[in-house]
């Protein structure tokens, strides 16, 4: 369990790679995009899997692990209909929902969240590192699931889930055009690597 205290300086790290992402992303879609953290926080495991519910509908999600200081899961969760809508934004082509997923919209939903991951994980080693003392967070590359929101946020926080009954969550919100956008960004850190670098951040203050 993290204290306030804890929670408020990881909040303020988290922001600094939504600075990143935001740029990241605005490169690569070709417009101004922004991305800001709604919230991180720790609560129960039953709560956080409300998070994306979507009625009777499933979701997507692309899904990376974290590896180095900070272990865990990135997750860019999305609706069809979003989905759909960045990949055209991309590749400048229609894309017919009705004959679901192919390789190239799949393809385009993977390498955003890819993009996305590697500029806020960059941040966060940047942030992070001393002189003669670099730290690496790296993401394996992204897998693409669809699924109803609450089983795979169940998969997401199965090892947090294991060494207790609260979870923590990063979550952001997205602007693209100063209009808001249905994706989700979060971030699933694992609990052990959490308390690791909570003292780090004391370390360096």
């Amino acid at each position: 369990m993290l204290n306030a205290d804890q929670l408020s300086a990881l909040q303020k790290l988290f922001h600094e790679g939504s600075i990143e992402a935001s740029r990241a992303l605005a490169l690569w879609i070709a417009k101004s995009s922004v991305i800001e953290i709604d919230a991180f926080e720790q609560i129960p495991l039953e709560e956080a899997t409300s998070l994306l519910a979507a009625g009777d509908e499933p979701i997507c999600f692309c899904a990376t692990d974290m590896h180095g200081l900070l272990s865990g899961k990135m997750i860019l969760a999305f609706d069809d209909a979003s989905g759909f809508a960045l990949a055209e934004m991309l590749l400048e082509q229609q894309f017919d929902e009705g004959e679901g997923w192919t390789d190239i919209s799949t393809s385009a939903a993977l390498e955003t969240t890819n993009i996305l991951c590697c500029a806020y994980l960059n941040a966060l080693s940047n942030h992070l590192s001393k002189p003669g003392e670099p730290i690496e967070i790296l993401p394996s590359p992204p897998q693409f699931r669809r699924d109803f929101a609450e089983s795979l946020l169940e998969f997401a926080l199965m090892e947090q889930a294991m060494v207790g009954d609260n979870v923590i969550l990063a979550r952001t919100k997205f602007e693209i055009d100063g209009t808001p956008v249905h994706w989700t960004l979060l971030f699933v850190p694992d609990a052990e690597p959490m308390s690791r670098l909570s003292k780090r951040l004391k370390d360096s203050e």
